[in-house]
């Protein structure tokens, strides 16, 4: 038998095992060298101040707008020359005056009226006390003929006298008891004829009045410093009681009913929590909607309106005062309500303009800051399937990690966590691609306030 073919086998078997540790050794290199990291951007977790911050839109009108009602008729007499749209009148200022002879000749009818009316009570009065002493001397008469009457009854009974005489004596007592009686009647009228003529007097006095502000009426005056904005007569033109004349705006504070989402002015709220779980707290729990412009003010959320015109961006310091209560009925938004103070008074240190009712303006919302707060990123908050949020983090051994987080509302570009990270945290602000757990990673370290956004 011949062996000598078999000689080949143990070489070529050492070959090949050589080979094969040599290729198993460099697969394991490769993969302990292939394992690169994956460069991302990182921020360090920091409490810090917030601040929350939201932008409504609205125009700008008069905090009051009053309209000249013509109370009486008449011609419009006086339009003071210097009065058109856009004027600004003083307070009293005297803006239309209407035609007053009519009036004027019913004051003077009323006047005389109210004379005859004076007399005739003079007069009665006058008559009572004359009535008064006629009856007194009347009465003292009355009891002459009495005593007459008696005198001769007692002679006619010892037969003195004659029944004629009796009789003309007693048909003089008749005379003078229907004279007493008469006057006593006549002093009884007196009262209710005063009365009569006091009422009539009443009335005269009320036409007085009533002619009297008739004739003030035709002077309208400007209840409060305004701009006019709308004039609807001319002078010699007929006004009827209930024309509008014209309208005024007022010029001391304006007002800016700025639309917001209902949405995005929950960090606004949020900031306000505090005060309002106070007053919670004390009313066994329950909280008064209708206050909540107040708890705002209590958490010092200030506003801001601001306008841009010319290429210059002006700024006025605004008042939160209510909100309008009801949502919008084509955008869902709620309106609040601020006021801007003096808007006419320009300031040309701070390079600012009058603010005229009509400008559509943006209300700027802000909290006082709100101090230890976690905010991260919007972009660095991811959704699992089930709609649970979570973040990656870069670990102590630089290796990804996911972590899951309790977001609260959103702040401007940030979104509040309220429980999953802590303080020194490596928040992972890059999306990896593919995104493999334990994956290594090369952190760089971006400061909060830098542009955090993906790259």
């Amino acid at each position: 038998m011949n062996l000598r073919p078999l000689m080949i086998v143990p070489p070529l078997a050492f070959a090949v095992g050589g080979f094969l540790w040599m290729t198993q050794e460099r697969a394991q290199d490769v993969t302990r060298s292939g394992e690169a990291a994956l460069a991302v951007r990182v921020m360090e977790i920091a409490p810090r101040s917030v601040v929350a911050e939201v932008t409504g839109y609205g125009h700008v009108t008069p905090e009051h707008e009053w309209s000249a009602v013509a109370e009486v008729q008449g011609r419009v007499d006086a339009i003071p020359g210097s009065l058109a749209e856009g004027s600004v009148v003083e307070k009293d200022a005297v803006l239309i005056a209407i035609d007053v002879t009519d009036h004027e000749l019913s004051r003077q009818k009323a006047e005389a009226n109210i004379t005859a009316v004076e007399a005739q009570l003079r007069e009665i009065a006058r008559q009572e006390q004359n009535t008064k002493r006629s009856l007194e001397l009347e009465q003292q008469t009355l009891e002459v003929a009495r005593a007459e009457f008696e005198r001769i009854s007692e002679l006619v009974e010892r037969g003195a006298s004659t029944q004629a005489t009796l009789d003309t004596v007693q048909k003089t007592l008749l005379s003078q008891s229907n004279a007493v009686l008469s006057l006593e009647n006549a002093l009884a009228l007196y009262p209710s004829q005063t009365d009569s003529l006091q009422a009539t007097l009443a009335v005269r006095q009320s036409e007085l009045r009533e002619a009297e502000r008739a004739i003030e009426k035709a002077t309208i005056r400007a209840p409060f410093k305004g701009r006019v904005s709308q004039i609807n007569v001319e002078v010699g033109q007929f006004a009827r009681a209930g024309d509008t004349l014209l309208t005024l705006d007022d010029t001391s504070a304006v007002e800016v009913i700025a639309e917001i989402q209902p949405s995005a002015f929950v960090p606004i709220f949020t900031a306000a929590r505090e005060v309002m779980t106070m007053d919670s707290n004390e009313n066994g729990g329950r909280f008064d909607t209708s206050r909540a412009v107040e708890f705002l003010s209590a958490a010092e959320v200030s506003a801001e309106v601001r306008l841009s015109i010319g290429g210059y961006e002006m700024r006025w310091p605004a008042e939160l005062v209510r909100m309008r209560g009801t949502l919008d009925k084509e955008t869902s938004t709620i309106g609040m309500v601020v006021r801007v103070k003096d808007p006419t008074i320009g300031d040309a240190e701070m390079r600012r303009a009058r603010l005229d009712s009509g400008a559509f303006a943006a209300v700027d919302f802000r909290t006082k800051p709100i101090p230890e707060t976690i905010v991260v990123p919007r972009t660095a908050v991811r959704y699992d399937d089930e709609g649970g949020t979570f973040v990656y983090v870069a670990d102590q051994d630089n290796r990804l990690a996911a972590v899951d987080v309790r977001t609260g509302p959103a702040i401007s570009g940030d979104v509040l966590i309220l429980g999953g990270l802590s303080t020194g945290d490596r928040l992972v602000l890059s999306e990896p691609s593919p995104p493999v757990i334990g994956m290594a990673l090369d952190p760089i370290v971006v400061p909060a306030t830098a542009d955090t956004g993906d790259q």
